[in-house]
């Protein structure tokens, strides 16, 4: 997405675009669908609104990010207005009908472990991204992410379509996804809690993990009011350990903790995890050998092994390992050993991914506002990277080594 500009979409988008239906969607509601000429696999969709104030529109169209849905433009419909406010078409990428609570249950086998982990990377750098921007999904469940053919979709908090935050839905007497933290904050009627809502949303993705693998409905984890159920939390987890590698289940535990203070945000998460995204991108399964683990580089004191004068590589959830030293019987080294409780804090070489963010520079005085590159030179993402697909670089010496993400293999397995 680039700089906006005002677009004609009559004049501009008629002959790239064609009105395929209108129907009433399950989240969205009435709806207007529009499909891509040149690739019948993209399409877009308006809605019509009440709209005091263009702003929150705009704000959304500055998000720039492969597993976000685009605010595309919005167009004033002329000379009509509602209880005092102008009535506005707005237009969006169209998410499908198909989330992963319906995927998951038409699923009669559980997910591999390769389409979990793929779930993560790109929802860890999705609300990593956000989390930069101050931002935070704030109602991360099975039926707002979306399985698209060539990556997943995240349809975050929009009050545009009166899609409300999983703490908003407590509110209003209903069983959603909560943090131990928001769940405290409820139960004293807050209304407004005063939370780090990065670490409540990782929990909420834990929750979702602790789903996808045990193919469980969330309410299962808490009861009718709302509160946790630690100990089917907890029979859900032995059955990940049981089914899955360690490294997976150690990573939800994690996400688990009770405590937010010792919870990870999502920029510690996706530190912890660049390493292992890089490894899945060369299709090496990481999580099946401890040797595929990369290296970590503790920031911790380290005792070198007096035997050899050499580090010994560390891995997480390896065992403790205590060995005497030969030329000094009182000397034990003790390798660093991560536990439930303690915050991640191996240091990784820099080999993470970046994305390239430029915000668009809208223009809110005209009656029209587009988000110009998204749609008025719209391409096929298969022709342009700049339509669907979002190109991510390595840093240093490695820069302009295009990356596209990953297909994500659902629905197949």
């Amino acid at each position: 997405m680039g700089n906006s500009m005002v677009v004609d979409w009559n004049e501009q988008l008629k002959h790239q675009f064609t009105k395929e239906k209108c129907i009433e969607h399950n989240l969205l509601g009435p709806i207007e669908i529009y499909t891509y000429i040149t690739d019948d696999q993209v399409k877009i969709f308006s809605k019509t609104l009440q709209l005091s104030d263009q702003q929150y529109f705009i704000e959304k169209t500055k998000l720039n990010h492969p597993n976000l849905f685009r605010a595309l433009f919005i167009e004033k419909c002329s000379n009509f207005c509602s209880r005092g406010q102008d009535i506005y078409r707005v237009y969006y990428d169209y998410p499908g009908e198909e989330t992963l609570e319906t995927v998951m249950k038409k699923k009669q086998n559980p997910f591999k472990e390769s389409a979990i982990w793929s779930i993560i990377f790109q929802v860890v750098d999705c609300a990593e991204y956000l989390q930069n921007k101050f931002k935070s999904i704030s109602n991360i469940s099975l039926n707002r992410l979306y399985p698209q053919e060539r990556n997943l979709k995240i349809l975050e908090v929009n009050h545009l379509f009166n899609i409300l935050s999983s703490y908003d839905q407590a509110l209003q007497n209903c069983i959603s996804i909560l943090s131990p933290e928001q769940i405290d904050q409820l139960e004293r009627n807050v209304r407004f809690p005063q939370i780090n809502n990065f670490k409540s949303d990782v929990y909420a993705f834990g929750i979702v993990l602790l789903c996808l693998t045990t193919k469980s409905e969330f309410k299962q984890f808490y009861n009718q009011f709302n509160q946790l159920d630690k100990n089917n939390i907890f029979q859900s987890l032995q059955t990940i350990k049981n089914n899955y590698s360690e490294l997976l289940h150690g990573l939800i535990q994690k996400m688990l903790i009770n405590d937010p203070e010792e919870r990870q945000s999502w920029i510690d998460l996706k530190k912890f995890l660049d390493p292992y995204k890089v490894l899945q991108e060369q299709e090496q399964p990481f999580y099946l050998n401890v040797k595929l683990c990369p290296k970590i580089i503790p920031q911790v004191p380290i005792v070198q092994s007096p035997q050899k004068n050499e580090m010994i590589s560390l891995f997480p959830n390896q065992p403790q390992v205590v060995t005497l030293a030969q030329q000094n019987p009182e000397v034990f080294w003790i390798p660093f050993r991560q536990t439930q409780n303690q915050q991640i804090q191996q240091g990784y070489q820099s080999n993470f991914l970046d994305h390239s963010d430029t915000n668009p520079q809208l223009i809110n005085t005209q009656p029209f506002i587009s988000n110009h590159n998204a749609l008025a030179n719209y391409q096929s993402p298969q022709v342009n990277n700049q339509g669907n697909i979002f190109n991510q670089y390595l840093p240093g010496p490695q820069n302009g080594a295009e990356y596209i993400q990953p297909s994500l293999g659902i629905r197949q397995e």
